[in-house]
């Protein structure tokens, strides 16, 4: 990899477990840590933990923000979240989170980043009060998925994680800081996206190690992820 390409705040940490990695999308990626079968293993049996930092994750909120998405999708109820198809003929999709009545979080595919981002600042141009901002650099995501994963998330401090069932999310504080949850489960895989301020990713990725070790956690790269199902680059068509 010898041209620019963007780093998770974990990547560090990856490179000193000897992970395999690989350029995905303008992002580094983990592929695995040297045992895939042991990650997916993992994953079905109790609780493994990846990085999904390089979503795309575009923020839309103001008065008219819920009046331009519709213009494009189907919008979500305040606090629910969901694969939303589009409200026009195209089909398009996009994983919207609502977390306000004004205020929602879409999720998109690395590569098509930038075509999201454009789409919507185009149809919030005519609003005075609808604001679309990329924030994909400032949110680190965590993903934790498997059957103990929410037994996890409760033991980091997440007391109410038990009403949250999938396509739903949820603010407050894990480990200590401030974290957005998003339940969002793959087949009858139990997964989670954790959104962080990056500068607190690689610090809730050892915290929800350090928890996770008495339910055998493992830290999973993008051949798990394949494996699963679970939502990353190809994933999440959104024009």
């Amino acid at each position: 990899m010898n041209y620019p390409y963007r780093l998770t705040p974990m990547d560090k940490w990856h490179q000193q477990r000897g992970a395999r990695m690989v350029e995905v999308s303008g992002w580094r990626r983990v592929v695995d840590y040297g045992d895939p079968d042991a990650e997916i293993a993992a994953v079905r049996s109790s609780v493994g933990l990846g990085d999904a930092t390089p979503l795309t994750k575009i923020d839309a909120r103001g008065r008219h923000s819920a009046r331009i998405l519709g213009g494009l999708w189907k919008v979500p109820e305040v606090g629910e979240c969901g694969l939303a198809v589009s409200a026009q003929a195209s089909g398009s999709l996009a994983y919207i989170v609502r977390l306000t009545a004004e205020r929602f979080i879409i999720l998109g595919s690395p590569e098509e980043g930038q075509q999201l981002y454009t789409r919507l600042t185009d149809v919030a141009a005519g609003d005075t009060c609808a604001h679309v901002t990329d924030v994909t650099s400032a949110y680190a995501v965590l993903q934790l998925a498997g059957p103990l994963s929410t037994k996890l998330l409760k033991k980091l401090g997440s007391s109410r994680i038990d009403s949250v069932t999938t396509d739903r999310c949820l603010q407050g504080p894990l480990a200590r800081v401030h974290v957005l949850l998003v339940r969002r489960d793959v087949g009858n895989v139990r997964s989670w996206l954790l959104f962080v301020s990056r500068d607190f990713g690689e610090y809730l990725w050892e915290c929800v190690l350090w928890g996770g070790r008495e339910f055998g956690i493992r830290p999973f790269g993008t051949a798990a992820e394949r494996a699963f199902g679970f939502v990353e680059a190809a994933d999440v068509p959104v024009v």
